[in-house]
């Protein structure tokens, strides 16, 4: 028994940049900087039979099987070129599968169907996408998967693999290819479930309390929407596609699911859209919200200024300097400006109130 040796045995350049000047199929890798151990797996099974191993073991592929090899990083390039070389995959989708900066698309190869699609998860806490990018190759024997790193949102795919739930067992690779996409696509319903609670939340601290940072988490929100924007609406033609195209390898019955799968994309980009548009009002209910009190603000100021001013008006006139002011020698002249004052102020409130100004 041959297991492939997983050792990174080749440093990941992280720079996009790195591929610039080089010839076209050079496999070099692009994304985030890793140099942890690859992690991979091997999965093969019917309706009857069901192993799973660490480890990548492609000479143990199956013909009368589904075989699913699943690969935890990509930045090893020498792990890519031995499986490319084992399925005969071409250097250009190589080149791809480890640059991690792709579109979401579909390729096909005559032998294989290549997918890239990305894997998107919503952090609760600092309100923020992780994306990563999946790509999933289908040949007539074998499914296999390239992920950037370790966790996924598989797990249930392979628990109904193992415990024979549905009917993922009866039925070829190329059902296991749409299940691989569908769960990437239904984690997205998970992560859009999540962000409108958290708008919902930042709706009502915008209407009853405005703060300074509400602002700032708007504008992250649109940054947030439209990176999930461009996930997903790539993705729109990319099942289209696989729906369009005759291919030997996705059976016909196979594309009812991938219709499926097809018209949950358009249910998430119409949410996006939705989402997008109750941001883009919580910015301006913010300006209106902040508008608001600054006028109620301006408002009490203006009013307690408008009480004060026949006040002050009054005292102006006998703190002058003349010296022959009648009222000055009055016996209870003090005692009758403060009665003026007083008799001034509550009409003056009374005024207002009756005019509905506070």
């Amino acid at each position: 028994m041959k297991k492939i040796n997983l050792r990174l045995r080749r440093k990941a350049t992280p720079k996009s940049t790195s591929t610039v000047f080089q010839p076209p199929g050079t496999i070099s890798y692009v994304g985030e900087e890793r140099s942890g151990e690859v992690t991979t797996e091997t999965i093969l099974y019917d309706v009857d039979h069901y192993s799973k191993q660490d480890g990548i073991f492609l000479d143990q592929l199956k013909e009368d099987r589904v075989n699913w090899f699943n690969i935890d990083g990509v930045h090893d390039i020498d792990l890519l070129e031995k499986v490319g070389d084992k399925f005969h995959l071409h250097h250009l989708l190589l080149e791809d599968i480890a640059n991690t900066t792709q579109r979401p698309k579909t390729e096909f190869y005559g032998d294989y169907i290549y997918q890239c699609i990305k894997m998107i998860s919503y952090d609760a806490e600092n309100h923020e996408l992780n994306e990563e990018q999946v790509s999933i190759i289908l040949t007539e024997d074998a499914v296999i998967s390239f992920q950037e790193k370790t966790g996924d949102v598989f797990e249930n795919m392979r628990d109904r693999i193992e415990n024979s739930r549905g009917r993922i067992r009866g039925v070829k690779s190329d059902y296991l290819f749409y299940a691989l996409i569908d769960s990437i696509i239904d984690h997205y319903f998970l992560v859009i479930e999540q962000i409108g609670e958290y708008l919902d939340q930042l709706e009502d601290e915008i209407f009853d309390n405005p703060q300074k940072d509400s602002l700032n988490q708007a504008q992250k929100n649109k940054r947030m929407l439209l990176k999930l924007r461009r996930a997903i609406f790539p993705l729109r033609e990319s099942i289209s596609r696989l729906l369009k195209e005759n291919s030997n390898l996705i059976e016909s019955k196979t594309h009812a699911y991938l219709q499926d799968a097809y018209d949950h994309c358009i249910q998430i980009i119409e949410s996006v859209e939705t989402y997008r548009e109750i941001n883009a009002g919580l910015r301006d209910m913010y300006l209106s919200s902040v508008s608001h009190k600054m006028n109620q603000i301006m408002q009490v100021l203006t009013i307690v200024s408008s009480l004060f001013i026949p006040m002050t008006f009054v005292a102006g006139i006998y703190g002058m300097n003349f010296e022959h002011i009648p009222e000055l020698t009055w016996e209870h002249g003090y005692e009758y400006f403060w009665i003026i004052n007083a008799v001034i102020f509550f009409a003056l409130l009374g005024f207002f109130r009756w005019k509905k100004w506070i």
